[in-house]
């Protein structure tokens, strides 16, 4: 019997973040631009504890059915709902809307979907359609057309609309998502309808009427609920099914959540061979379906590596893509979105995922994607949150090594500095190091013997903010001196923003993921890494509050000591005893981390799950391995959540993990090897992998403190 993997997928695992945001329990197909999810109260950031569904999204609107002949309002027509008369998958969902009887549900496939409404009888079926910065709304042959505006380019949906008895429209006013007192000038249309029993289709695209009409022709006519709902079962099961685990029950949930959640996202927004680009024309996917939606900084670590071990073909287009945006507007995109680049975060960490590309061999134009990561490497800014050409600060890391910083109380110089983000700058420092590092690896591939040089000395510039002395970190100003004062734990104000990004000193001691044997050797020895490793867990915070901590820290969930599984720059550290000899640390370390902060439950994610980064570090511990330089092509040994793991490969092979025990209570490594290549350190290869033999892990309940012997 076919197995279903989506009965493993619970959605709202995560919808009550621990701080800031939480998930959502969408509908779409892996990849899908067509993304349906309720709509609850606007500025409810813990989205499971609404008391109200206000409608379901659909593109450019917002459908929500109610019943009688009122004028369409926002909050009229909101609806109170139960979780135990609510079902969420990822290929359907659907929900008891309890002040008018309606039962809704809807399912969704690449870019289009179909809502199914179920009216009580006698009651006068209505549909309100809202619509945000709407720019046309035209009824005509049976069909709606909306264009509305994704994240500053159009996007339109198409409804096909039966048996309708009226539409009219109307001027409403929605409340804003973030700041929901600010109310928003808005359209809205209502549809009363001649059944109690509605099958509502629709089609999306960002081209255009003509694009969403044949989009719909193509894939939507003729079809009922169920063939679209049928359509994104099998799309899930292909590729969930791509991984098959054994034992550990309770963890299936978990594990298959986290995989929905890491493949759903880039978007493919492709519809009918063709894409809209950054340049704001319409171009061929001329054989490289085009994807968007993302956000480097989190992604690169694990989410892009994970896709490209299970969806090599979609991995392949995705990097094809981001060249295609440095095409069309001059640089790589960090937070690439239908409208362009947003400039978020800090880094240029595109080069991490075209380095890895290159070392496992994914097919595209390694000369273009040199000459884009160069470019930024070479002319652009550096300062947090800001795009365009270097300027005095970017041009201070290029001269001396470093990315310069003020004294805490000292004012800001520089009018380019964002007033909120700040300079950030040793983990400015820090994280363009590793992208140095990447380029370098780059460049070397293509035999570019001396900039790989110049690459790899800049790759060491991490270094040159350490202060061996107080054995953290530490900030330097322009003239090469450290800032004074200083205090490694709650340094930099709101987020450690001036120095870091989101975390302080004792996160970013560990952060050049690239050169992990140079930060031992900078640190005094493997002795006094591992004391360092160990008091990042159990540190505390200094006679105050853990929650005067988090008010300047609060990306900074999940903690244990000052260790933060819920924020991105953490997510390598717990590997790390794998470096100084401890690797049974390691696997101590990640056991406890999965169980304490992944769970099956609206609280089960423990950080912000940002474009699937949080449950990509999940997905790969759970099989017991993690990229900690995903551009090494070498994967870190960790301890996996189940006896058995065999994972599709993209050559047609099966690699296995053979683990008897880690379900129960041994999650210590005894002894490993690749077929009968014993392992003499806790690594493995993308190379080693890809040959299809079996990951032999014998476990214990007990430690083996010395590797393999």
């Amino acid at each position: 019997m076919r197995t279903d993997f989506t009965k493993y997928v619970n959605p709202n695992i995560g919808t009550i973040g621990h701080l800031l945001q939480s998930t959502a329990p969408n509908v779409q197909s892996p990849h899908g631009a067509a993304v349906v999810a309720p709509v609850f109260r606007a500025g409810m950031k813990d989205r499971y504890l609404s008391d109200k569904i206000f409608g379901f999204s659909a593109g450019a609107a917002i459908v929500m059915p109610y019943t009688g002949a009122d004028v369409p309002d926002y909050e009229k027509t909101a609806s109170s709902f139960d979780h135990d008369f609510e079902s969420a998958h990822p290929d359907w969902y659907e929900a008891l809307l309890e002040d008018s009887g309606i039962f809704e549900c809807h399912t969704a496939m690449e870019n289009y979907g179909a809502f199914a409404f179920d009216y009580p009888a006698g009651a006068i079926p209505s549909l309100a359609v809202y619509l945000k910065n709407c720019s046309s709304a035209i009824l005509e042959n049976g069909f709606l057309y909306l264009e509305g505006e994704n994240n500053g380019a159009p996007f339109g949906t198409l409804f096909a609309l039966p048996r309708v008895s009226s539409v009219e429209f109307f001027d409403v006013v929605l409340p804003n998502e973030y700041e929901p007192e600010k109310m928003e000038p808005a359209k809205a249309v209502r549809i009363v309808w001649k059944d109690e029993h509605i099958l509502l289709p629709f089609a999306l695209s960002a081209m255009g009427k003509r694009s969403a009409i044949t989009c719909f022709a193509q894939n939507v006519r003729g079809k009922v609920f169920s063939d679209i709902q049928k359509e994104c079962n099998a799309a899930w099961n292909c590729i969930l099914g791509k991984v098959r685990v054994e034992g550990g029950e309770p963890q299936k949930t978990i594990f298959y959540t986290s995989l929905y959640r890491v493949l759903s996202r880039m978007h493919n927004y492709s519809v009918n061979g063709k894409y809209l680009g950054f340049d704001g024309k319409i171009h061929k996917n001329n054989g490289h379906n085009y994807y968007c939606d993302d956000g480097i900084w989190d992604t690169f670590r694990g989410a892009h590596p994970l896709q490209l071990l299970l969806e090599p073909k979609v991995h392949e287009d995705i990097v094809h893509s981001y060249l295609r945006m440095y095409q069309e507007s001059g640089w790589l995109p960090r937070f690439p979105h239908l409208g362009g680049n947003i400039p978020c975060m800090i880094g240029h960490h595109t080069v991490s995922m075209l380095a890895e590309s290159m070392v496992k061999g994914v097919d595209f134009d390694y000369a273009l994607a040199y000459e884009a990561a160069y470019k930024n490497a070479t002319r652009r800014t550096m300062l947090p949150w800001r795009d365009g050409e270097a300027e005095e600060l970017t041009k201070c890391y290029y001269e001396k090594g470093f990315f310069p910083a003020l004294e805490e109380a000292e004012e800001e110089t520089c009018p380019a500095v964002h007033s909120f983000e700040n300079r950030q700058a040793a983990a400015v420092t820090i994280e363009h190091s590793f992208d140095d590092w990447c380029l370098a690896q780059m460049a070397e591939k293509l035999g570019k013997k001396e900039d790989a040089a110049y690459f790899s000395r800049r790759a060491k510039n991490y270094q040159k903010v350490y202060d061996p002395e107080i054995g953290f970190v530490h900030p330097k100003k322009a003239d090469g001196s450290f800032v004074a004062p200083y205090n490694p734990k709650f340094c930099g104000g709101q987020g450690g923003r001036k120095y870091f990004a989101e975390n302080n000193a004792y996160i970013y001691n560990f952060a050049a993921q690239h050169d992990i044997a140079g930060t031992i050797e900078m640190m005094g020895g493997a002795k006094k890494f591992s004391d360092k490793l160990d008091n990042l867990f159990i540190e505390q915070y200094d006679g105050v509050l853990k929650s005067t901590f988090l008010m300047q820290y609060p990306d900074a969930t999940g903690l244990m000591g000052q260790f933060c599984m819920g924020n991105e720059p953490s997510f390598h550290i717990p590997y790390l005893y794998n470096y100084c000899g401890e690797a049974y640390k390691t696997q101590r370390k990640v056991q406890e981390l999965m169980k304490l902060w992944f769970t099956d439950s609206p609280l089960g994610v423990c950080g912000d799950e940002d474009g699937g980064a949080m449950s990509a570090w999940l997905a790969f511990s759970a099989m017991g391995f993690y990229p900690v330089n995903p551009a090494s092509g070498r994967y870190d040994l960790g301890s996996p959540l189940f006896d058995k793991i065999e994972i599709d490969l993209p050559n047609g092979k099966i690699f296995t993990i053979d683990a008897r025990g880690a379900a129960g209570r041994a999650k210590y490594i005894q002894s490993a090897k690749i077929g009968e290549e014993v392992l003499e350190e806790p690594f493995f290869t993308h190379e080693q992998m890809l040959r299809g033999e079996t990951l032999t892990l014998e476990m214990g309940e007990r430690p083996k403190k010395v590797w393999n012997k």
